[in-house]
């Protein structure tokens, strides 16, 4: 739901943080935590599955500074014991020697009925410190799901016994193919197999202000119950990465868009695609002197007034603007103008070609918008449709385009007004 102003919260009564399973994707609490405590969300209760429970635990603790730090450096081998020659740079590596291991590696994995976790263990003992999580005042809880009983269990911290903090957390984890953790003998996988968001538990715990924090991982998703409660649900707007991908760049691009996906929900941050600063002037003073056709915006965009926002987001959409970071107005237009340049030169360049060349131009843009593989921004193969093909063609593939790309009538329409210098904000 699109909100224009600053959701407005009562502080004299906190919330419930609701952490969902994801493995590695889990960063992108640690950035929707971090936004929190910038909005002076209060939040009580704590209650996670899977990656959700660990990061859960150390919010309930108090330690999110531990947490972010962990964030920052975690790779692969302090999650699983594998052979040297299977890690590079804390990410997965295959070679001639890591192939040549592979028989031994899976023997191993068989033995140990899983891939063996013990680095992760080491990595929450050494920094987890459960007495102060019990003294901590936060309400706390997980969701595993106990294979020696075949049933689920949703289990609070008053219920775990002393000294089983972090077996409960192991237990929550065990993502399919991990070894299965054991508490008094009983084994354990993975909650997320049960209830990946686990709303209900705390719907059933009686709190009615509640605030999720999904990740679009892997595992059952229920339907929320939302009747008679405050919920305020914050998803991630890109989908990137997966479970394991434990790539720096990707990590630290995953939590940094946590931060800002709560941000623009509490309404501190315009846009739908990007993160922008609110400009009511900007939008005032916006009188293009050439037509955008505002009345072809896409759907989710219809009911906006917001005319710049809209070609904005419209025009930086179609080119492939950074969307991970926030924008002023002005920011966004200069990032866009560089954009066009590029695409541009690109265009230029690609059609400086002979007649054969032009032809297999005419065939890979064709195959693209046919097979919907797209190598380059939308805008460049708008521009080429005009210029490679006849007008019934072009106008058959312009809208393939448009269908694919709704925000292409919008955004051309912008970049055009842009490189004329006719659009005044």
């Amino acid at each position: 739901m699109m909100l224009q102003k600053e959701t407005k919260t009562d502080d004299t009564e906190a919330f419930c943080l609701v952490l969902g399973g994801g493995g590695a994707k889990g960063v992108y609490h640690i950035g929707v935590w971090r936004a929190l405590k910038k909005l002076g969300i209060h939040v009580d209760c704590f209650i996670g599955t899977s990656i959700g429970a660990v990061i859960a635990a150390f919010l309930a603790q108090g330690s999110d500074e531990i947490l972010e730090q962990i964030g920052h450096i975690i790779s692969l081998d302090n999650i699983l014991d594998l052979p040297e020659d299977f890690i590079k740079n804390g990410e997965l590596k295959f070679n001639l020697q890591s192939l040549r291991s592979l028989p031994d590696f899976f023997i191993s994995v068989i033995n140990n009925r899983g891939l063996d976790t013990k680095p992760f263990r080491q990595l929450i003992e050494s920094n987890l410190d459960e007495k102060a999580l019990r003294n901590s005042g936060k309400d706390f809880g997980v969701v595993t799901i106990n294979v020696s009983d075949l049933k689920h269990q949703e289990v609070f911290i008053e219920d775990m016994e002393q000294g089983s903090v972090v077996d409960y957390l192991l237990a929550s984890s065990a993502f399919p193919g991990f070894k299965n953790p054991k508490i008094e003998g009983k084994s354990f996988i993975d909650g997320g197999i049960y209830d990946n968001i686990p709303y209900a538990m705390a719907r059933k715990r009686g709190y009615r202000r509640i605030i999720v924090s999904d990740l679009s991982g892997m595992g059952r998703t229920r339907k929320p119950d939302i009747a008679g409660c405050i919920t305020v649900y914050i998803k991630n707007s890109i989908d990137m990465g997966w479970v394991l991908d434990l790539n720096r760049n990707f990590l630290d691009s995953f939590m940094l868009l946590g931060y800002l996906d709560t941000l623009r929900t509490f309404g501190h941050l315009a846009g739908y695609s990007y993160f922008i600063e609110f400009d009511t002037n900007a939008e005032k003073n916006f009188a293009p002197k050439i037509s955008i056709p505002f009345s072809q915006s896409p759907k989710y965009m219809c009911y906006d007034r917001r005319k710049l926002l809209i070609a904005l987001e419209c025009a930086a959409s179609v080119l492939n603007v950074e969307r991970i970071r926030t924008y002023t107005y002005a920011e966004l237009r200069t990032a866009i103008a560089e954009h066009r340049y590029e695409v541009e030169n690109k265009i230029a360049a690609a059609t400086a070609s002979s007649r054969k060349g032009i032809m297999n131009l005419a065939k890979v843009v064709s195959e693209a918008v046919a097979t919907r593989q797209f190598t380059e921004c939308p805008y460049y193969y708008y521009c080429l449709v005009n210029k490679l093909f006849p007008k019934s063609t072009a106008r058959i593939l312009k809208n393939t385009l448009v269908r694919i790309f709704p925000e292409l009538p919008v955004g051309a329409a912008f970049i055009e007004g842009m490189e004329s210098d006719s659009l005044n904000f």
